[in-house]
């Protein structure tokens, strides 16, 4: 939202720097920034165009001989399409500088002409919006004569709100005004005008007809006639183009003006193009097809709202008017519409169409009901000024159900607990004095009633949040100390990822965030469910929500690839989606973990083992067993997108996957080097920490003790069942197991290889001796050597 310092100084009066009405906005919860509309350009001067003709090598270029007061003429290439000779211009000369120095006038040959200058816009100057063509001025002024001499700029702060949702009070400049009224303790409010009216009755001209009282709560009409349709007067087309409006009319431009004074969107219809004297609003019947006033014909549902006469809709109610009732130049009687139409019913409209309009941004976020008739009886006066109509006497008031909003009950002791203030009686009603909340006491509470145009007050807690941004975030005082209820703790859901991120980076990877839309041929590479479609795609790149988090990561690879880098490891934590019978959206959302190893590991003089899908899977495997997961094991299984895949286990719960891409998958993501890729289902991971307990153990106090065995086995004997065996034997006080060498040689026999293990025995309780461990050792060796004919060496 765009407001204008001078529009707002019309409300109050403000003996601030820029820069304050800046943070003091900000500081209510208006986030603001601004701009200071100076005279933005150096060296330009009044010229007139003698000559104008052809480019000889561009169609839509002309060429002009320009004098701008000096002894000899300028030739300057144009491209404007409203550029012809004899006309008065404002050009820039070689060395000027345009916006704020942004950009400089340079000779410079166009199409292989030399060209000495330009000839600017309106909007090139920061005069006007209009940069469709150049700006043709009428002067009598002498040529050479400095622009700002001959034009009158109209000098201006204009502030750019960022507005939360909430706050649709704010999209006007009296809204804004309100809230400089509560930083400077200054009541804001609107200002009285007074209606001449005719004699004719307006409820001998129109009548109103509303079907559905819930979509339009309250319709107002007024009828102006006699107008005559031109150019607007320069004060309102320079408020309206200060804050990015372009002017169209006297009539359009009054409404648009009272939109943004304050925040009621109006409506304007030529009443001669209204067939039986009679306003309808009712609802679209499903594929009734409407023209709106961009000329676009527009098919609707049954859920648009829609103004219509006897026999046909004029417009789509809050959103836009129909090209079958705008203002045009033969127009002489005016309808007025203000109206309050429920927020959802427009929203929905927009959306559903994709249009957005000032009109539907201010009624989506709910205006004033109350300020209705006030905001149409301004719009006919200003009619009545600038383009010299007659007021019909009298407004349709169309209120069958008139809202009433209760008082809220509002307790100070609970505010100052919450905020952490300790405001008294006093201080609370002056608050909400600047905040113009009416307030009556009544036992220990105050009963508010809270005006029409903060829609936004519903509840106490709301009130509470007033109070505090009025105070002062800044003068809340701060607190080292909390107090509160172990119950009032909500688990965290998410503290499991929060754990596998930091793991992850710890041990080399990096995090990747891909786009959560991709397309039809991302979303059939991997077993996720079938994919859902989006309605309205940006495009076929985005068109459905991914069912795999495996897609982005292959992407990132190859993109990560093609600028030769050699070797890296990814990881994303995500959502993932598919269709589901059993949920009432039709949908199922998971969250997945996905892994992405690339190239061989970093160069280095010690010797590091070969990237390959067994050193992934051992780093899967060590990486669970980091964050409490230690019963993990693969199972060789096939699985669709992949040449070798791994089916991951914890226990017999099967918590993902791990293998190579096929080769259709490397040459759909163009791959040289082949990736190994993982997913891991963070749901499943969640379930099971929630099946078993995972309780921290404390280390032991007392020494340890290490022994190392040599066992010389067949080559057919793998470790890990040797693992197992000195594990079950090894009892509690067996702490851990390493595999520190392995000899093969003809020392050993052709078939044999010797392993050595490391052991290490610790007690809880006690300091152990040689006595207590050394059966321990036997029993290990005895059963090693009859379970795998393991010898000791």
């Amino acid at each position: 939202m765009k407001v204008s310092l001078q529009w707002i100084k019309t409300y109050i009066e403000l003996d601030l720097s820029n820069q304050e009405i800046s943070d003091k906005l900000t500081q209510l919860g208006l986030e603001a920034t601004y701009t200071d509309n100076t005279k933005s350009f150096t060296d330009v001067l009044l010229g007139k165009v003698l000559e104008c003709k052809s480019h000889p090598n561009a169609d839509k270029l002309s060429i002009c001989t320009v004098d701008v007061g000096h002894d000899s003429t300028y030739e300057i290439v144009c491209g404007a399409p409203n550029i012809t000779s004899n006309i008065h211009v404002a050009v820039a000369m070689i060395g000027a500088e345009l916006n704020n120095g942004e950009f400089k006038i340079k000779k410079s040959k166009i199409r292989g002409i030399l060209s000495n200058g330009m000839i600017c816009s309106g909007s090139e100057l920061a005069y006007n919006n209009d940069h469709d063509g150049i700006l043709i001025i009428n002067s009598k002024e002498k040529l050479g004569t400095p622009i700002e001499n001959i034009l009158s700029f109209n000098e201006d702060v204009i502030f750019d709100l960022d507005l939360t949702p909430n706050r649709g009070d704010c999209l006007s400049h009296i809204g804004v005004a309100r809230e400089l009224g509560i930083a400077t303790k200054q009541n804001v409010s609107r200002k009285k005008i007074e209606i001449r009216e005719s004699e004719d009755n307006v409820n001998n001209l129109i009548s109103i007809k509303i079907d559905n009282s819930d979509a339009c709560p309250r319709y107002v009409a007024r009828i102006v006639k006699d107008i005559q349709v031109g150019p607007s007067p320069k004060w309102m087309s320079d408020r309206l183009e200060s804050i990015g409006l372009k002017s169209i009319n006297n009539v359009v431009d009054a409404a648009n003006y009272v939109l943004m004074n304050t925040g009621q969107p109006m409506h304007t219809f030529d009443l001669d193009s209204i067939i039986g004297n009679t306003i309808n609003v009712r609802y679209a019947e499903k594929g009734e097809k409407f023209t709106t006033l961009d000329n676009n014909k527009r098919e609707l549902d049954e859920f648009h709202l829609l103004i219509c006469d006897q026999e046909k809709p004029i417009a789509l109610a809050g959103i836009i008017g129909g090209l079958n009732s705008e203002i045009t130049k033969s127009t002489t009687n005016v309808l007025i519409e203000s109206a309050y139409f429920n927020p959802t019913v427009i929203r929905k409209g927009a959306k559903k169409i994709d249009l957005s309009t000032e009109a539907s941004r201010r009624f989506e976020r709910d205006v004033d009901i109350d300020s209705i008739v006030d905001s149409a009886n301004e719009l006919a006066y200003l009619l009545q000024e600038i383009a010299g109509g007659q007021i019909v006497k009298g407004v349709i008031d169309e209120y069958p159900k008139k809202l009433k909003k209760s008082p809220i009950a509002f307790s100070i002791e609970k505010c100052n607990s919450l905020i952490g203030i300790d405001l008294n009686e006093k201080e609370i009603i002056e608050i909400f004095s600047l905040l113009q909340i009416q307030v009556k006491k009544d036992k220990d509470n105050l009963l508010c009633y809270v005006p029409s145009f903060r829609n936004d007050l519903e509840r106490e807690v709301d009130l509470f949040e007033e109070v505090a941004r009025v105070f002062g975030y800044d003068n809340i005082p701060s607190s080292n100390h909390f107090f509160g209820s172990y119950d009032s703790f909500v688990k965290d859901e998410q503290h499991l990822d929060f754990t596998i991120s930091n793991h992850l980076k710890a041990i080399g990877f990096y995090e990747h965030y891909s786009n959560s839309l991709i397309s039809q041929e991302h979303s059939m590479h991997f077993i996720g469910g079938e994919a859902i479609k989006i309605k309205n795609p940006l495009s076929r790149e985005m068109e459905f929500i991914r069912n795999s988090i495996l897609p982005g990561l292959l992407m990132a690879c190859s993109y990560n690839e093609k600028r030769q880098q050699k070797n890296f490891k990814l990881f994303e934590i995500g959502a993932v989606h598919n269709f589901s019978n059993k949920s009432y959206t039709n949908t199922k959302e998971k969250h997945h973990l996905g892994l992405l190893w690339y190239g061989e590991s970093n160069l280095h003089w010690r010797h590091f083992e070969d990237r390959d899908i067994f050193y992934c899977k051992g780093e899967v495997a060590q990486f669970l067993n980091s964050i409490g997961f230690n019963n993990i094991h693969f199972k060789i299984a096939p699985f669709q997108g992949f040449n070798t895949a791994l089916k991951i286990y914890y226990n017999k719960i099967q918590i993902g996957f791990l293998g190579i891409p096929d080769k259709k998958l490397l040459k759909f993501y163009d791959f040289k080097e082949t990736p190994i890729i993982c997913d891991i289902s963070i749901m499943e991971l969640r379930e099971i920490k929630k099946l078993y307990k995972f309780n921290y153990k404390s280390p032991s106090q007392y020494p340890s003790i290490m022994r190392d065995i040599a066992l010389q086995v067949k080559q057919n004997i793998k470790s890990e069942d040797l693992f197992k065996t000195i594990k079950e034997e090894g009892g509690l006080l067996l702490t851990d197991i390493s595999l520190f060498d392995i000899y093969e040689s003809e020392d050993v026999g052709n078939t044999n290889r010797s392993l050595a293990f490391s052991l290490k025995f610790q007690s809880m309780d006690s300091t152990l001796t040689d006595e207590e461990v050394d059966p321990l050792i036997q029993k290990i060796l005895l059963s090693l050597n009859k379970s795998h004919g393991a010898i000791q060496r």
